[in-house]
């Protein structure tokens, strides 16, 4: 090209066309819109004397190094280093290259964003023409789906077409890569939008991240555990608490690794929820974190940031809230007074409502990532991570309808209890899966006056079973306790006797 006037912006337009990457794609690595591409590849095609783009992409410069160049991922650069998930990471490449749409699934706060974009950056190189991300965030209308994607391409309006024409003629023929981010709030529209991209683009494949399932039949679905908690001393949790705290202060003794996986247990292992502890560790010390826990929504909170769901775990939760339904919402915050697993008969006497009625809600729940379902001997249980649960408690209580939940709780647990007084061969079983819920009933019901006389009959119960359970510190305690709270002093002594 001796003798040709090419400019330095020039001369990168045409190392791109030699890599064969669209004028969207050339827009987007070098910031430019897709307008001043087409300039540039014509004045190119003018000062360089050829036809067409494809004797033009022949008189690219050899790009430098050996083997076939791909174009760089599109992702945001991460501002911290990325801890653990060596499993997830591995599996969910694994079901990319099987599958052309996955959804990353789990709840506010579990990491679902900082993986997509790990799995995407070591991705690349199997998508010979590139990788994009597209954060959901900020779109509310469904109908903007193809427009947030549009963006990220660097694709703008083209007369005749609507967005998703011009999106899907784009990728039509590319092997390609694409994250969307955050799709819980837009699902119904991500679902339209896929089914018309990987229809027609097929060498496409998709990885979403959402709290709720995209519930279309080319789905493929990842749950997405919490970061892994102590087991043979190894530990994701851990890792991440000890990486974070470090950032803003000073290495931690190894020798306290213990204690700090009580508070990631503490945490469920959520990655937001451990990164803000850890940024508390200056100035609360581990003791201070884990005094704090007993109200972790007003502990776990962090700087400002640009993401208001991120700055708090609150704030993750809010997000996931305003999601729901009416009735959801009333559910969710109903059943948080279980401590431990439940069934849907449990919720329906608690909620007050049909056990059918609150089966489908419990469903959607799960479906949002509010709840964790397992299966027991006792049928489908459902359970709710601890910060979730809490905060399902304060919304509980800012509605009004702290006391009426808690008492049929208290009512719920009292028939349990009975229920434990007939002697089976399951029976330690299924005093341990409603031992907690008991203890939390009976701590509750002990403060209240109008609940003395069933907190009496409880603290009792419970004396007698934890003292069958071979429990005999706890159970003289509760003998104690059913003692102060009755009313007839021959029964009192009788429970000190």
């Amino acid at each position: 090209m001796t003798g040709v006037d090419i400019s330095p912006r020039e001369a990168e337009v045409l190392e791109l066309v030699g890599a064969h990457l669209s004028n969207a794609e050339i827009a987007a690595r070098l910031c430019i819109s897709v307008r001043t591409v087409e300039s540039h590849v014509s004045s190119l095609l003018r000062k360089l004397e050829v036809p067409d783009r494809r004797a033009l992409a022949q008189r690219a410069p050899e790009p430098a190094g050996t083997g076939p160049s791909h174009p760089a991922a599109v992702l945001p650069a991460p501002l911290t280093s990325f801890i653990g998930r060596v499993s997830e990471r591995a599996e969910l490449i694994e079901m990319i290259k099987a599958h052309r749409q996955v959804t990353a699934l789990g709840p506010g706060g579990v990491g679902k964003t900082r993986l997509a974009l790990a799995v995407g950056a070591e991705a690349a190189g199997e998508h010979s023409d590139g990788v994009w991300f597209v954060d959901l965030v900020p779109v509310t209308d469904p109908g903007m789906i193809a427009t947030a994607v549009a963006g990220a391409l660097g694709l703008g309006e083209q007369p005749g077409r609507d967005m998703t024409e011009t999106v899907v003629a784009a990728l039509a023929d590319r092997h390609a890569l694409l994250v969307l981010d955050n799709c819980e709030q837009v699902v119904n529209g991500v679902a339209l939008f896929l089914e018309r991209l990987l229809a027609t683009c097929p060498r496409v494949r998709v990885l979403a991240t959402s709290r709720a399932r995209l519930m279309v039949p080319f789905e493929r679905v990842y749950p997405l555990p919490p970061l892994s908690l102590p087991v043979d001393g190894e530990s994701d949790a851990v890792a991440l608490f000890m990486e974070r705290a470090a950032a803003v202060g000073r290495p931690l003794d190894p020798a306290l690794r213990d204690q700090i996986a009580s508070i990631c247990e503490r945490l469920d292992g959520m990655a937001l929820a451990i990164e803000l502890a850890a940024a508390r560790y200056p100035t609360l010390g581990l003791d201070g974190i884990t005094a704090a826990l007993s109200h972790p929504l007003r502990m776990l909170t962090g700087g400002s940031r640009a993401d208001e769901r991120h700055r708090s775990v609150r704030g993750a939760l809010d997000w996931s809230h305003a999601l729901l339904e009416p009735d959801d919402r009333a559910l969710l915050r109903r059943a948080s007074v279980f401590v431990a697993p439940f069934t849907a008969a449990a919720a329906a006497e608690v909620a007050g409502s049909e056990e059918g009625v609150v089966a489908e809600g419990l469903a959607r729940l799960a479906e949002q990532s509010l709840l964790v379902v397992t299966a027991s001997q006792a049928g489908t249980e459902y359970r709710a991570l601890e910060t979730i649960r809490q905060y399902g408690m304060e919304r509980l209580a800012e509605a009004g309808e702290l006391v009426d939940a808690r008492s049929r709780h208290v009512r719920w647990c009292l028939a349990k209890a009975a229920e434990l007084a007939v002697a089976r061969a399951d029976w330690r079983a299924r005093f341990d899966a409603v031992a907690d819920d008991l203890r939390a009933a009976l701590a509750w019901a002990a403060d209240q006056p109008e609940q003395r006389t069933d907190a009496y009959h409880l603290a009792r119960c419970l004396a007698e079973l934890t003292f069958t359970r071979h429990l005999i510190g706890e159970s003289q305690g509760r003998y104690e306790q059913a003692a102060a709270l009755a009313d007839d002093p021959a029964a009192g002594a009788s429970m000190l006797r």
